[in-house]
């Protein structure tokens, strides 16, 4: 293929390509790790090409400092990646030696340098996935030069993302995700040839390595409107190829949700998600932030609480088409949460999530109906509120994100946004008479129910999990038991009783284990 040269043009946006010499770089041209680079490639016996993520992201109009950088390299591709981990005193990792990729890590800056792919730079941006992704520059990098054989610069400043060939997804099927989680967190759209390509290709997700697949669903889980992608996904038929278990979804329940069944009201769930993940402070003025916080309570660096709130949202009723029977004239689905938390344990596993990523999708799940059966009750005492979390502890917030947005499903967005406002009202106090609605009204009921529980956490902490007034050793010496789950026992219903009211202060537990004794 021949390489094509495209002379930049008059822009008003310093940030949309390589710039004229006379015009001043943008920040990330004149980042301070491309200029080292430049004065290691002077001394290269081979070429060194700026590729990927900067130019993508320049043309793409994206000023913000550099992180990550790609070089593509001819001659020897070692040797130049000693003396770049030498210079930025980075750690050199091989990441495949075979094709001769490097990976330097360094404080606050990665480069990756690969060995050109081909004959030439033309050869190897043909192998490249996407064309806002097969741009190069040559260093020194110089005004007018900008590698661009598939328009990608074009392509970038319309938002579009399009594949490079006929070939990229059979060649490497994960790169179908990819276009999904690159139009999810830049913006893009993918382009109607490139869809129809993922389509026809779109079993072939089921190769690539589960560890591969989970790292591009993360980064559509993240985006904001990642019930949006997901429908996209949907539509091409990739999303049932990575989650084929949810394909039955779709006939599923048809008489409830309307066409599309019950994958149809899990889609809406997640939005419904993304909408309350990105308003808290607006839906919850007094305590939206605290909200917000606490989803991530009790998780590790590693695990992102929207993200395993929207895959929990996904998965919730993955295993109703397994469960529903008519009963009394009534599709009825008893058990599915506890059948669908199992299931949902195989998929992720398939996935190679995290054990942590997993228990929480898993909780979420399993207990997913829990605050809709307190709403059923009419009442949520002290003792049920207590028991819910002591069930849950720090996952129940993300359960009831998860149920939020479940129960929010159900009414359209015009609807919905016509009782947010009255949501955090006490459910036990709030006039039941309003809205008209019935639909809306049992919304409206289940949403407190869900922003009682939430509010009881956040701010009656001490009064859902108490402090513990009397130890193991003082319960055993008090009820003269030896150590063993009697004393367990025991502390439990303390603990229940002090989140009743019922015990106070030390008198009162003393009194209490007394009468639990008789």
């Amino acid at each position: 293929m021949n390489c094509r040269k495209m002379r930049s043009r008059k822009r008003s946006n310093a940030c949309s390509g390589i710039e004229n010499s006379k015009k001043q770089k943008p920040d990330s041209m004149r980042s301070p790790a491309l200029r080292d680079l430049e004065h290691l490639a002077k001394d290269h016996k081979g070429e060194v090409y700026l590729v990927g993520g900067v130019l993508r992201d320049q043309a793409l109009g994206d000023c913000s400092a550099v992180h990550d950088i790609d070089l593509a390299i001819s001659g020897s591709a070692k040797n130049f990646a000693q003396r770049v981990a030498q210079k930025l005193k980075g750690t050199l990792i091989v990441l495949h030696a075979e094709t001769r990729i490097y990976r330097i890590a360094a404080k606050t800056l990665q480069v990756d340098v690969a060995q050109i792919q081909g004959a030439s730079i033309d050869e190897d941006l043909a192998r490249r996935d996407f064309t806002i992704n097969a741009m190069a520059a040559k260093f020194p990098i110089k005004d007018e030069d900008l590698i661009d054989p598939f328009n990608g610069r074009r392509d970038a400043k319309r938002k579009i993302l399009r594949a490079t060939g006929p070939r990229v997804f059979s060649e490497d099927p994960l790169r179908m995700l990819r276009a999904f989680r690159l139009a999810a967190t830049l913006g893009l759209k993918i382009e109607a040839a490139t869809r129809e390509r993922i389509h026809r290709h779109r079993k072939k997700i089921a190769t690539p390595a589960g560890e591969r697949i989970r790292t591009e669903l993360l980064g559509i889980l993240r985006a904001d409107n990642s019930a949006a992608h997901l429908r996209a996904m949907d539509a091409c038929g990739l999303l049932t190829a990575v989650f084929p278990e949810l394909e039955k979804s779709r006939c599923c329940a048809e008489v409830y949700y309307g066409k599309g069944g019950v994958l149809k009201h899990s889609l809406a769930v997640v939005e419904r998600a993304d909408q309350l993940i990105a308003n808290l402070a607006d839906i919850y003025p007094a305590w939206g932030d605290k909200f917000k916080n606490d989803l991530a309570n009790g998780l590790s660096a590693n695990a992102n609480p929207q993200v395993l709130v929207r895959l929990a949202c996904l998965l919730h009723d993955v295993s109703k088409p397994a469960c529903a029977k008519m009963i009394k004239g009534r599709l009825r689905f008893f058990g599915h949460e506890a059948q669908g938390a199992v299931l949902s344990v195989e998929i992720l596993k398939r996935l190679r999530f995290s054990s942590e990523e997993i228990e929480t999708v898993r909780l979420c799940i399993h207990h997913h109906l829990r605050p809709g059966n307190l709403a059923a009750s009419g009442v949520v005492s002290d003792k049920a509120v207590f028991r819910f979390f002591r069930d849950l502890g720090d996952h129940g917030v993300r359960l009831l994100a998860v149920c939020w947005a479940d129960h929010a499903s159900y009414l359209g967005p015009n609807a919905l946004r016509a009782i947010l406002p009255r949501i955090a009202e006490d459910p036990h106090t709030s006039d039941r008479s309003r809205p008209r609605s019935q639909e809306a009204r049992k919304t409206l009921f289940h949403l407190q129910i869900v922003s009682y529980l939430l509010n009881q956490w956040i701010n009656r902490r001490d009064h859902v999990r108490p402090r513990k007034i009397l130890d193991g050793t003082e319960i055993m010496k008090t009820l003269k038991i030896p150590a063993g789950p009697a004393v367990g026992n025991a502390l439990a219903a303390l603990l229940e009783a002090q989140a009743e009211g019922k015990v106070k202060n030390r008198s009162d537990a003393l009194r209490f284990l007394k009468k639990l004794k008789q």
